[in-house]
């Protein structure tokens, strides 16, 4: 990213001088962006592709901030609009402050972090790294080889969102990540969703992934019958289409993910010990959120951000809110504080986000029917909201209608179970939305 043609500061940079032991991490969203840092220097950042350090968001300004990096790496905003975040705290314009080894700061919507490379000691010595930074770590030097990975933890901390940054750190980076929902597609249509089918000539999930990195969601609910087959593809290097006895080669680094415990499932005989020794060449358990508490208010300032984009606004906590989100031991994990946080966005009235903003009472359900924390129930759009609050609250509805509907595979009945209404509710909101009626895959 560092380039002699670019950025009116970048001369600062001893381009002689080789790269040093720590790296800047940029995460939005699904995308990792990992930036070698030199052992001087100033180098900038923002939206501009002339920028040492580009980052491709609506909510980072053209030239955003310096980053200065010396013995120790400073931040400063030079008069962006969305603003620079460390610890929560927004910083004064042409002001420097020190970044912690580990420790997210925001860069308008987006996450960013300084990490150390493999082999660093400067990470040891810093008491304020984080959980997941030290996981990260340790991933980077996995992310190097083509050893299997099985990735552990409570629904909705982050598994995929982990695997995602492997496969980024990995030399596979340039080629597809394949995701594998085994839970959400029935067992005949996984097999020719997974491995091909000859007769139709339709190549399968693990062909497309050859050369790149197959990441097998909810790997426990995989059929027994796959799971023989499955374990044939990882040690054969080599795909069997249905319907043909000719293997096709596959080069393919497979990473599964599981919140539940694989050793009990083996123990009943639903899952094969075979081939979780063979998925589980490195293994990652995520900490629930609960754990990671200093997490939370950086992730809860970079959901708040990128929720109020559409809107074209700007939002701060409150010191309520930010003590609830400290104190709240989040069971729903990252996806229940990202609902949180659009929520709060959409209801607060004026600029400052309340903790009563963030605890709004669900409404009730009948017993026995379950809904994903991070989904808002469809219907919640009232004739009394602002028209561009409709809008939006319309827009995010879409798309987790949209999301449910491809976790499913197209199945209506899943998906309205998924987002906690009835079928004929979700119906009535494909037709509203002009969302074309899916029909189940049948090939």
């Amino acid at each position: 990213m560092i380039d002699d043609d670019v950025g009116a500061t970048t001369e600062q940079i001893d381009r002689q001088a080789p790269f040093g032991d720590r790296v800047l991490l940029v995460i939005d969203g699904a995308s990792l962006q990992v930036v070698p840092l030199p052992g001087n220097g100033t180098l900038t950042v923002g939206r501009s592709q002339k920028c040492d350090v580009s980052i491709d968001s609506g909510s980072v300004s053209r030239h955003h901030a310096n980053l200065v990096v010396g013995p120790e790496v400073e931040i400063e905003d030079i008069g962006s609009s969305n603003g620079t975040f460390v610890d929560g705290v927004r910083l004064a314009a042409n002001k420097k402050i020190r970044l912690g080894i580990g420790i997210p700061f925001l860069i308008g919507g987006v996450t960013v972090m300084v990490q150390t490379r493999a082999g660093s000691r400067q990470r040891e010595n810093n008491q304020k790294s984080t959980v997941l930074a030290a996981l990260e770590q340790s991933a980077s030097r996995i992310a190097v080889g083509r050893l299997s990975v099985l990735i552990l933890g409570e629904t909705g901390v982050g598994k995929e969102r982990f695997a995602e940054r492997l496969h980024e750190m990995s030399p596979r980076r340039g080629s597809a990540f394949v995701r594998i929902n085994c839970a959400a597609i029935s067992e005949p249509l996984l097999e020719a969703e997974l491995f091909g089918n000859e007769v139709t000539n339709k190549p399968g999930l693990l062909e497309y992934a050859d050369g790149g990195t197959a990441f097998l969601n909810d790997v426990a609910e995989l059929p027994q019958s796959l799971q023989v087959k499955l374990l044939r593809v990882i040690e054969d290097n080599a795909v069997r289409r249905i319907g043909s006895a000719n293997p096709r080669p596959v080069d393919v680094r497979f990473i599964a993910a599981t919140n539940k415990d694989l050793t009990a499932e083996i123990d009943a005989g639903r899952f094969r010990r075979d081939l979780y020794f063979r998925l589980a060449g490195a293994s990652f358990t995520i900490p629930p959120l609960r754990e990671r508490k200093d997490e939370v208010l950086p992730l809860a300032e970079q959901f708040v951000a990128s929720a109020s984009g559409p809107l074209g606004r700007h939002f701060v906590l409150a010191d309520d809110a930010r003590q609830w989100l400290a104190q709240h031991d989040w069971p729903g994990n990252i996806r229940e504080l990202r609902n949180a946080c659009e929520r709060a966005v959409l209801l607060a009235p004026g600029s400052v986000i309340e903790k009563g903003h963030l605890t709004i009472d669900e409404p009730k359900r009948p017993p026995g029917r379950f809904r994903s924390p991070t989904t808002p129930p469809p219907g919640t759009i009232t004739s009394d909201m602002p028209t561009q609050v409709r809008a939006t609250v319309a827009e995010l509805e879409k798309q987790r209608i949209l999301e449910a509907l491809d976790k499913c595979a197209g199945n209506q009945t899943r998906a309205a179970e998924l987002l906690g209404i009835s079928r004929r509710t979700l119906i009535n909101r494909l037709d509203e939305y002009g969302i074309a009626r899916p029909r189940k895959r049948d090939e």
